[in-house]
C-alpha cells in the first residue's frame, strides 16, 4: 500500500523539469511542469537583519546558482488580539514559517518561456501592514499564467515594527520600509522579467486589502512625468484615503521602553534595538500591551491627501481596476460593538455625535442593529479594524489609513475620472457560495474572492458555479492587464462613469456574481452607481477632508 501511494508523487516529479535562467539574482533553477515554469524564493535584497533592520532593503547581486524550487518564508507576523484564530484561519492559513530573513519574490511563466514578450502582473498581498506572505497557497500564481498567458509574480515586504515602525529615531523617509521593499521588488521585475518571457512595459500591480492599498499608494507617490514600473493598477477592497500628516510615535517608543532600551530616541537606542532577537520583539508586539505598526505620511512614500493629489493631476494617470465587496465589513464587525450608538461613539468620536442612530437606521433599511454596523463596515470602516479598532476620528488618524470599503472605491473612481481619466472600471462583488462561509452570515466576506480569482479554491468542496465564475472572473481580470487602454475586460463593462444626483445614468457600476450569477453571459451585471452609493454622501466627509 505505501508503495502504491508513491506512485502518484514518483509520476508527477517525473513530469516536471528543471530549468535554469540568469537574472540578477543569480542563475536561478525552478521548475517546469504542466506549461507553466515557476521560480520560487528568488531573493532580490540581502536579508534585512543585524545593522540591516530598519533599513532601506539593499539590492541583492550574485551570479551563482540559486535554488529556486521552495517558496521562501513569511516576513515576521503580528496578528490582532480580538479574534486572532479567525482572521489566521481566513488569511494566514498553512503559511510558512516567519524569518526576518523575507525578501524573496516568485514567478510564475507560460512554459516554453519564447515568442512575443508577454503581459505581467505583480501582487501584493494584504494583512493591515501587519501580517501577510506572497508564500500562501491561495496566491499561486500558475492558473494566471496556464490559462492567461500572463507572467506572474507575487512579493514578500516587511510588514508591523519590521516594515513600518514609525520610530523618532529614523527620518521620516525611512518608516516606510515595506513600501522601499515593495519598490525594489518592481525594480526587480523590470531587470529581469525579459528572461521570463515576460514584457516590462506592461506590468500591471495588482493588490488585496493593504496590498490594494499598496497599490494605490504607488500610483500617487508618482506624478504624471514620472518613470512607473508599471502601466496600470487592480485594486481589489483596498485605497488609502486621507490622513493626518502627524506622526505618533507612541507605540515605538514603548516597544523600546518594554524591551528594555531605554536610551533617548536616536542610533544608541535604535542599535540597541537592533540588538534584540526578533522572536522577542515578535512576542512583544503579539502581546496585549503592543500597538500596531503601520505607514504613516512621509510625504516620499505616502501623502496625505490622496484624492486631491488625483484631482489635480500629481499621480501615476493610468488605467484602473477597482472594487468591494458586498460583504466587506462581515469579518471587521465581528469583534467590534453590536450596539449601534456605542459603534458609533467609537468609530467617530466627536464628530459621531452629529449621526443620532436613527439616521444612520435610515440609510440601510430593514437591517437589524448588527446588519446596520456591517454595512457602515463594508461602506466606510477601516480595514484594520478587526486589529486594535482604530477610529476614523480625525484627531486620530496619524497612520496612513487603508480602508476596504465602497466609498473610498467610489471616491477614486470618481477622482480618476475628473482628472480626465478615462479607462477607470469599477465593480461589486456578491458571490456566496457554501463552502466558502466560514462564520454565520459571512456572505462575500472580505477576501473570498481571492480563491476564486487565482483558481485556487477548493477542488473537493466546490460547486461547478465555483469553477465557472473563477475561471470567468480570472479572465476578466487577466483582459485587463493585458489591454488596459483599449478594450473592457468584459465585452459588456462599461468604463465608470460617476452618478450625480437627479441626472439619469447609463449603468456602470459592475455587480459581479450576484444572485448566483456565474456564466460568462451574466456574470457581469450592470447597473447605476447611484443604486449602491446612496449612503455614501454621508461617509464620504469623514474620508475626503483637508486639514
Amino acid at each position: 500500500m505505501r508503495f502504491i501511494a508513491v506512485i502518484p508523487f514518483l509520476i508527477a516529479h517525473a513530469l516536471s523539469q528543471t530549468i535554469t535562467i540568469n537574472t540578477t539574482s543569480g542563475q536561478l533553477t525552478g521548475t517546469q511542469d504542466d506549461g507553466v515554469a515557476s521560480f520560487k524564493g528568488i531573493r532580490f535584497a540581502h536579508s534585512p537583519i543585524g545593522n540591516l533592520r530598519w533599513e532601506p532593503p539593499v539590492t541583492f547581486l550574485s551570479s551563482d546558482i540559486q535554488n529556486a524550487t521552495s517558496l521562501g518564508p513569511s516576513c515576521v507576523q503580528q496578528f490582532p488580539f480580538q479574534g486572532q484564530a479567525l482572521i489566521e484561519q481566513l488569511y494566514n492559513p498553512h503559511a510558512p514559517p516567519e524569518d526576518e530573513d523575507c525578501l524573496f519574490l516568485n514567478v510564475w511563466a507560460p512554459a516554453p518561456m519564447s515568442g512575443p514578450l508577454k503581459p505581467v502582473i505583480v501582487w501584493f498581498y494584504g494583512g493591515g501592514f501587519v501580517f501577510g506572505t506572497a508564500s500562501l497557497p491561495t496566491y499561486d500564481g500558475a492558473s494566471f499564467a496556464k490559462n492567461q498567458d500572463i507572467i506572474f509574480v507575487s512579493l514578500n515586504y516587511r510588514t508591523n515594527v519590521f516594515g513600518f515602525p514609525t520610530a523618532p529615531d529614523l527620518p521620516a523617509s525611512g518608516n516606510n520600509l515595506g513600501f522601499l521593499d515593495q519598490e525594489l521588488a518592481l525594480a526587480w521585475v523590470q531587470d529581469n522579467i525579459a528572461k521570463f518571457g515576460g514584457d516590462k512595459n506592461q506590468v500591471t500591480i495588482m493588490g488585496h486589502s493593504a496590498g490594494s492599498g499598496s497599490v494605490s499608494l504607488a500610483i500617487t507617490r508618482r506624478n504624471s512625468s514620472a518613470t512607473r514600473p508599471f502601466r496600470a493598477g487592480i485594486m481589489l477592497s483596498g485605497v488609502q484615503v486621507s490622513t493626518s500628516p502627524h506622526l505618533n510615535f507612541s507605540n515605538f517608543n514603548a516597544l523600546a521602553t518594554a524591551l528594555g532600551c531605554m536610551q533617548p530616541p536616536g542610533p544608541q537606542r535604535l542599535q540597541c534595538l537592533r540588538n534584540v532577537p526578533a522572536s522577542t520583539i515578535r512576542s512583544y508586539t503579539n502581546g496585549p500591551n503592543s500597538g500596531g505598526f503601520t505607514p504613516g505620511v512621509d510625504n516620499v512614500t505616502t501623502f496625505g491627501d490622496p484624492l486631491q493629489r488625483i484631482r489635480t493631476g500629481q499621480i501615476a494617470p493610468i488605467p484602473i481596476l477597482i472594487g468591494s465587496m458586498e460583504g466587506d465589513g462581515t469579518v471587521s464587525a465581528l469583534n467590534g460593538p453590536q450596539n449601534l450608538s456605542a459603534f458609533i461613539a467609537e468609530q467617530l468620536g466627536p464628530v459621531g455625535g452629529l449621526l443620532l442612530p436613527p439616521a444612520v437606521r435610515a440609510l440601510y433599511p430593514g437591517l437589524s442593529d448588527p446588519q446596520v454596523i456591517a454595512a457602515v463596515e463594508r461602506d466606510v470602516g477601516p480595514v484594520g479594524a478587526f486589529f486594535s479598532r482604530p477610529t476614523l476620528r480625525r484627531e486620530k488618524r496619524e497612520r496612513i489609513m487603508i480602508v476596504h470599503s465602497k466609498s473610498p472605491a467610489k471616491l477614486w473612481s470618481d477622482a480618476f475620472v475628473s482628472s480626465g481619466i478615462k479607462s477607470v472600471y469599477r465593480y461589486t462583488y456578491g458571490a456566496v457560495f457554501a463552502d466558502m462561509q466560514p462564520f454565520p452570515n459571512a456572505g462575500a466576506w472580505h477576501g473570498s474572492e481571492l480563491p476564486i480569482l487565482f483558481g485556487t479554491f477548493n477542488q473537493s468542496t466546490a460547486t461547478s458555479a465555483e469553477a465557472q465564475l473563477s475561471q470567468n472572473l480570472q479572465t476578466a481580470f487577466a483582459n485587463f492587464a493585458k489591454n488596459p487602454e483599449d478594450a473592457p475586460p468584459v465585452a459588456n463593462w462599461h468604463a465608470y462613469e460617476p452618478g450625480l444626483l437627479g441626472v439619469a445614468l447609463i449603468p456602470t457600476l459592475a455587480k459581479i456574481a450576484y444572485h448566483g450569477n456565474v456564466d460568462p453571459d451574466n456574470f457581469i451585471e450592470l447597473v447605476d452607481p447611484l443604486s449602491t452609493d446612496g449612503p455614501c454622501i454621508v461617509w464620504d466627509p469623514f474620508l475626503d477632508f483637508r486639514e
